[in-house]
């Protein structure tokens, strides 16, 4: 055989592979979690071919977002499962809501509905995969047709979600410089949120324009109040199902809770507020009684507000300020997917002198909030038994 021949078929050999590996690879696409979700469901349910009569398996897998804060009492649970029967603890359950006699796959499994799993904790970037052992029905039951059936799933949790915004505040005179000088005054702090399905974003009109009663050295400046805002959104697919607890820590120097009382209330209070370290931890109702904050959780329904914001924060509420924390709860039923919520402070007198003597034109002061509820999602999906045929 020729030099040339030999070359040709090692071409035509390294080609014939070539096109083999291109055809045997299959890229894989992992789904990710958007900024929108805490905690999310990632892919579908998956099933194994189920026929009459014979049991297979269902598996869901549940991923806490990385760049959120993870999630505490997280459960998952599949619904509308008659006429499948699940199999748990080596039992054909009847029931999908039969107790779990065995310890289950999580950690807090025991006891529990055979339809739902639950773990204490998510923490942020882990997955767990959860599944159910399913027994279709007969073919007797299904009229040896494929029978399409609807399976609902839902994911509840504890999530908390933090936004700081650094505020910028300007004295008259620079914004009038600026101005005439064709240079640009409308600057704003940065800002920066968590992962989670309440998304919360400053609405604060910046920068926060003051100015001077006196000249340098002169009497001691008033205060001056302002009022921050912001807009609170649900971006996920579901909806709290808690009480929802917003904290914001404020400055720890120059900026003072506007407490006047122009109308024998304190102006914070109007807006809804209370100073933490004053607060009983108790909603105040319309009647005048009070009551603990509802939780979701179906096994423990009502707890104290303040207890459950220190629980839920853990060691990151150790390092709040409380001297300088406000609280404010938003009632499950008068939650809305959009709104906004204002929150009343005052610069001190002190600080406006400072800034006027010592000829600061410009000062960003930190502002922090921090959210606490429980989410609900669900999600469906369908499970086909598809006949034997010849039996």
């Amino acid at each position: 055989m020729k030099h040339k021949e030999w070359i040709l078929i090692v071409l035509l050999f390294l080609l014939v592979v070539s096109f083999g590996c291109v055809g045997e690879s299959k890229p894989t696409n992992e789904t990710k979690l958007d900024v929108e979700q805490g905690v999310g469901v990632v892919g579908k349910l998956k099933f194994d071919e189920l026929h009459p009569g014979l049991e297979g398996y269902i598996s869901l897998d549940v991923r806490s977002n990385l760049e959120g804060e993870g999630a505490g009492n997280v459960l998952i649970a599949i619904d509308n499962v008659n006429p499948f029967k699940i199999v748990e603890c080596g039992v054909v359950h009847n029931n999908a809501n039969d107790n779990r006699k065995c310890s289950g796959q999580l950690d807090l499994d025991k006891g529990l509905p055979v339809r739902e799993h639950k773990t204490r904790q998510l923490v942020p970037g882990n997955e767990i995969n959860v599944f159910w052992r399913l027994k279709a029905p007969g073919k007797d039951e299904i009229s040896n047709i494929a029978l399409k059936h609807p399976l609902y799933y839902t994911v509840s949790y504890d999530y908390n979600v933090k936004f700081h915004q650094n505020i910028v505040f300007m004295s008259q005179n620079e914004m009038i410089k600026r101005r005439q000088a064709g240079e640009d005054y409308m600057i704003s702090g940065e800002s920066g949120n968590t992962a989670g399905e309440l998304r919360f974003s400053g609405s604060t009109q910046q920068p926060i324009i003051y100015f001077f009663d006196y000249g340098p050295h002169e009497k001691e400046e008033s205060t001056f109040s302002f009022a921050t805002q912001y807009l609170v959104e649900n971006k996920g697919k579901g909806f709290p199902i808690s009480d929802v607890v917003v904290l914001l820590e404020y400055p720890k120097d120059g900026i003072a809770l506007d407490d006047s009382t122009p109308e024998g209330t304190p102006n914070y209070q109007v807006y809804g507020w209370h100073k933490w370290n004053n607060w009983d931890g108790k909603i105040l109702l319309d009647d005048g009684s009070s009551i603990d904050c509802r939780t979701g959780d179906e096994n423990n329904p009502q707890i104290n507000c303040k207890i459950w914001v220190e629980q839920t924060l853990g060691d990151d509420f150790k390092k709040i300020d409380t001297t300088h924390l406000i609280a404010k709860v938003i009632k499950r039923e008068n939650f809305v997917d959009s709104f906004s919520i204002y929150a009343p402070f005052v610069m001190t007198g002190k600080e406006r002198t400072h800034l006027r003597d010592s000829n600061i034109p410009m000062k960003i002061y930190p502002f922090n909030v921090y959210a606490m509820y429980r989410y609900f999602t669900i999600g469906k999906d369908y499970i086909t038994v598809y006949p034997v045929r010849g039996i």
